[in-house]
């Protein structure tokens, strides 16, 4: 152990000593210790045991209350006894058959009922697959092949869907057209070159770029609320604005609503009226299975066919099986407008108690979101777009890392980033014991802020 390390990191290893001896083992086999990296988190991450409901418990015997659901991907928490039910009942038939079986036809009635722009869809393996194909299926409509993305979006793990997904403040160019820039060093030229990145929240900007790009673009894609850069809403105006200038151009407008599904019955579009041509999903529709989705207008979806003479290709193994449709349709069948209404309500109870605990402590910070998807962001100044997330969060350096490490031993984890998703598992009780554990987690962090981050304070 390095003796020099911040006192609090050195109090969440006391905490977690069998999860350190873990990490340490799992380092041999995984590069880092880890095979996902959004999960990840340093010094090392919780390695856990069981989970039920709203709640996981490590191998150290803590509890905690858990706000990050695999990245809002289970809305009902862990093992929902629906969903247990109908995995048991399917692993003993058999989990991946290589043809169509009735819990898929029927998890995808329950989608087309639901969600205002697809009237027919495709199953995927995950959220990543389900956006590529998208693109795709814009691309063989379009005859086009430049897409454009939003500054800070995050669609998945390809070059396409990451470009830009990092505004860095030296390279992000003016707000007026932003730079596409590679998060890593594994992209090559041409995929910078096919993408047009648009500042989020923009609308006057963005009807100009796609004006400008109108002849080259096959695709706007965009989520509702922009999730890595911190559950910041899009506003309807500017999903407005989108959807009229690409109807303008004949361009393929995609929203990913892989996170923002769960924000009402018929996702973020029934929430804004605004209807995409196509649009991508994942999380939720899998019951906690890995799962995607793509799905939209039928002649824009009939290009997958197979009973075309050209359909756009489409092979992967996993999607659609029997196991995961089954663990979907239990899961979906039990979240309704009514589960999502009082989740959402339980976000802004959520946000409200956060933000009071911000106030009291005198540090500069706030918790935003739409409903049940919350963030903290160290800045109590707006933040609308990409670059102003990514500045608040240079400016308060080592500080988010600190309130995470607190808040798990404090009995809340939360993802890195500070995410917060409210699942059904959940009521009053559970969000209470958040707002009290980011008082005291805030009590603690206090003397640390004032000697090494005096920005953050007010």
């Amino acid at each position: 152990m390095n003796t020099t390390e911040h006192p609090l990191i050195t109090k969440y290893r006391a905490f977690s000593p069998s999860s350190e001896r873990l990490a340490t083992r799992a380092k041999t086999v995984f590069p880092g210790g880890d095979t996902r990296s959004s999960a990840h988190y340093g010094p090392y991450p919780l390695v856990m045991e069981s989970a039920s409901g709203a709640r996981m418990r490590d191998v150290d015997g803590n509890e905690v209350v858990d706000f990050m659901n695999n990245f809002t991907s289970l809305i009902h928490g862990h093992a929902f006894p629906d969903v247990v039910a109908a995995v048991q009942a399917q692993v003993a038939k058999g989990s991946a058959y290589a043809a169509p079986n009735e819990d898929q036809i029927a998890l995808g009635e329950l989608i087309v009922e639901r969600v205002p722009s697809i009237e027919q869809l495709r199953f995927t393996s995950s959220g990543t697959e389900g956006t590529l194909m998208a693109i795709r299926c814009a691309r063989a409509a379009t005859g086009r092949q430049k897409i454009m993305k939003m500054e800070g979006g995050y669609h998945g793990s390809y070059e396409l869907a990451e470009v830009s997904l990092v505004p860095f403040p030296d390279r992000r160019g003016p707000i007026e057209a932003p730079a596409s820039l590679a998060v890593d060093d594994s992209f090559p030229d041409s995929v910078l070159g096919d993408t047009v990145i648009c500042p989020f929240n923009q609308p006057d900007i963005a009807r100009q770029l796609i004006d400008k790009y109108a002849s080259d673009l096959a695709a706007v894609i965009v989520e509702p609320v922009l999730g890595s850069m911190g559950m910041l809403p899009a506003d309807t105006e500017f999903l407005q604005t989108l959807r009229e200038a690409t109807a303008a151009h004949g361009i393929v407008l995609i929203f990913d609503e892989v996170i923002t599904l769960r924000l009402s019955g018929g996702g973020a579009q029934a929430t804004h009226g605004v209807i995409p041509d196509l649009t991508c999903m994942g999380k939720i529709i899998g019951g906690g299975l890995p799962v995607g989705g793509l799905g939209g207008k039928r002649e824009l979806m009939q290009l997958f066919s197979p009973e075309r003479d050209r359909p756009v290709m489409h092979a992967s193994t996993f999607s659609g099986n029997a196991l995961t449709m089954a663990a979907g349709l239990a899961s979906m069948r039990s979240y309704t407008q009514a589960d999502a209404e009082r989740i959402n309500k339980l976000g802004e109870r959520l946000r409200e108690g956060f933000n009071h605990a911000f106030e009291q402590s005198g540090i500069r910070a706030r918790a935003l979101g739409s409903g049940s998807l919350t963030n903290i962001h160290f800045t109590d100044a707006t933040v609308n777009d990409a670059r102003e997330s990514i500045d608040a969060i240079a400016a308060a350096g080592h500080i988010p890392r600190l309130l995470h490490l607190g808040m798990i031993r404090h009995g809340v984890l939360s993802a890195t980033r500070l995410m917060y998703c409210v699942s059904t598992a959940m009521s009053e009780v559970e969000v209470d014991f958040a707002v009290t554990a980011l008082h005291e987690t805030l009590q603690e962090l206090r003397p640390y802020i004032e000697t090494e981050r005096a920005s953050c304070l007010k």
